[in-house]
């Protein structure tokens, strides 16, 4: 009686198994994905979409250098190229599911497309690099403990710190000696920059006329330094020609003759001159009717 009762319940919960496992395949669509590792995850995990609770693993196959896993998920579910899928640690004890983070937008997948899946770092991993660090820490500061001890007993690390408080004091003492000077100067800066624009406020038009006649006087200059130079070959180029002896000036100036000539032309006529003053009478005659 007993055996008859026990095979009975076998028969009635493999059938209710049977009889979901029917009814969600019937309402279900499998999803290929690739993850680099699944850490754990095992079949019949749950897949969540937004939280959500809307599948499982199907099953899982080693492919290469990557694990294939195929998702069924609620045939309602759309997954698009702008979807994560990641497995992800959901408990305090390494409990992994698959995570759909769903998105609208996108170009949607065919259930033919291996979709690649992210593998996300849980608490053990996390604790796993962190004794890593802590270890590389712990072995760093041991070094540093080593190199201090050593320089201690070389008398290098205390002259360093008695040397830097020396310095320290030294900096102290003349930021105390040098305050008063130092706030006088900034005083004076700020009077000078009170000054400066108590000079400027309100002559912005005055400034900007000064600034334009400084452009045209610099302008003017530009225009009489041509006219200067343009000069300066002219009379480089008669220059030239009176030394060559051209035209009248040069003539004369390379004509000893006619040198002597007028310069003895210019004593007569001085003569003469003195001699009409010396003597009117001899050169002016008046006569009365």
């Amino acid at each position: 009686m007993g055996v008859t009762v026990l095979g009975a319940l076998a028969v009635l919960v493999v059938g209710v198994v049977w009889l979901k496992e029917y009814g969600f395949g019937n309402k279900s669509q499998i999803w290929h994905v690739t993850f680099p590792q699944t850490g754990g995850l095992g079949k019949s995990d749950e897949v969540q979409v937004n939280g959500i609770r809307k599948g499982a693993v199907e099953s899982m196959e080693l492919v290469g250098d990557r694990v294939m896993v195929d998702l069924a998920l609620a045939k309602d579910v759309r997954l698009t190229r702008d979807c994560r899928v990641s497995i992800r640690n959901v408990g305090m004890m390494g409990e992994r599911v698959i995570a759909v983070d769903l998105k609208s937008t996108g170009e949607a997948y065919s259930p033919r497309d291996t979709i690649q899946g992210i593998y996300e770092l849980g608490l053990p991993e996390v604790m796993a690099d962190l004794g890593n660090t802590t270890s590389a820490v712990s072995d760093i500061a041991q070094r540093l403990s080593h190199v201090v001890d050593v320089l201690d007993k070389s008398g290098d690390l205390s002259g360093s710190l008695r040397n830097f408080r020396e310095t320290s004091e030294q900096l102290k003492g003349a930021v105390v000696e040098n305050r008063a000077s130092l706030r006088q100067t900034l005083a004076d800066f700020s009077s000078a920059a009170r000054t400066a624009r108590g000079l400027t406020t309100g002559r912005e038009a005055d400034l900007r006329r000064a600034l334009d006649h400084f452009s045209e006087a610099a302008e003017n200059m530009n225009r009489l330094s041509s006219r200067l130079d343009s000069l300066r070959v002219t009379l480089q180029s008669v220059s030239n020609k009176v030394e060559r002896g051209q035209g009248t000036l040069g003539k004369l100036v390379n004509d000893e003759k006619l040198y002597t000539d007028l310069n003895s032309s210019i004593q007569s006529f001085k003569s003469l001159v003195e001699d009409i003053k010396a003597n009117p009478k001899k050169y002016l005659k008046v006569e009365i009717f």
